[in-house]
């Protein structure tokens, strides 16, 4: 089962897939751009159709499906006959059980950094890659794997595979961050050109994960990557 689930996976990325928010493997010689802008009403339709037009006018026009990610991955799941619907990130998650390392198989979730019990995005991991259906820009593709990208993997609860391993114990922080300034950005890199996550605000305590080469402090928050200055008169490290 696992075998088909991923050589159907595969042949998405050689069919040139392309990305269409809602859509579940609709051949793409036989949509039409209204229907396109149908689906994307509110979203990004000329990002969408421009790709559409492109595979159209290639030697994959009569392979190249229509998905979103989760249309992608459920797209799989029935090829190899592990699910007979269409749901979407949060129902997928649902019907898994989380992992802790990476399988050939599994599922790979990103997730809203506001709310963790919010599935946003999803693909498949194999032989450390990752295949998902990126974006309009992108269709679906297979990259190499990024665990920073992810901050869930999971087991399909009706694929074939090994227990689940015990979860590892959560890493212990011996030294933290206090905000002492009034108030300064959290940003997704360790320079004023990172993009601004979040205030944290005078009292505020992090705990500090390691530093970065430029001496900014890599602190954990609910987003996969998030940083703070080191200048003393907005931050200080404090050991417990």
């Amino acid at each position: 089962m696992i075998q088909e689930f991923l050589k159907a996976a595969e042949t998405e990325v050689e069919n040139h897939s392309i990305y269409v928010w809602g859509a579940s493997g609709q051949l793409c010689c036989d949509v039409t751009e209204s229907w396109i802008r149908a689906k994307e009403r509110g979203r990004k339709p000329d990002e969408a159709v421009r790709a559409w037009e492109a595979v159209e006018a290639s030697p994959y026009r009569d392979v190249a499906r229509c998905f979103d990610c989760s249309g992608y991955v459920s797209w799989c799941l029935k090829k190899c006959g592990a699910y007979n619907g269409r749901t979407d990130c949060d129902g997928l998650f649902a019907r898994s059980t989380e992992i802790y390392t990476p399988e050939d198989g599994c599922l790979l979730f990103r997730v809203n950094p506001a709310n963790p019990s919010d599935e946003t995005h999803v693909g498949i991991y194999y032989e450390k890659k990752q295949y998902h259906a990126k974006g309009r820009a992108y269709g679906v593709v297979c990259e190499p794997y990024n665990e920073r990208y992810w901050q869930k993997l999971a087991w399909f609860k009706k694929m074939e595979h090994d227990e689940p391993p015990i979860p590892p114990e959560p890493p212990v922080y011996t030294e933290k961050v206090l905000v002492k300034g009034k108030s300064v950005w959290v940003r997704d890199s360790d320079s004023t050109k990172g993009k601004k996550l979040f205030v944290a605000h005078k009292g505020q305590t992090f705990d500090l994960i390691d530093i970065a080469p430029s001496g900014w402090y890599h602190i954990l928050t609910s987003y996969p990557e998030a940083f703070i200055t080191n200048k003393p008169r907005y931050t200080e490290r404090e050991t417990i």
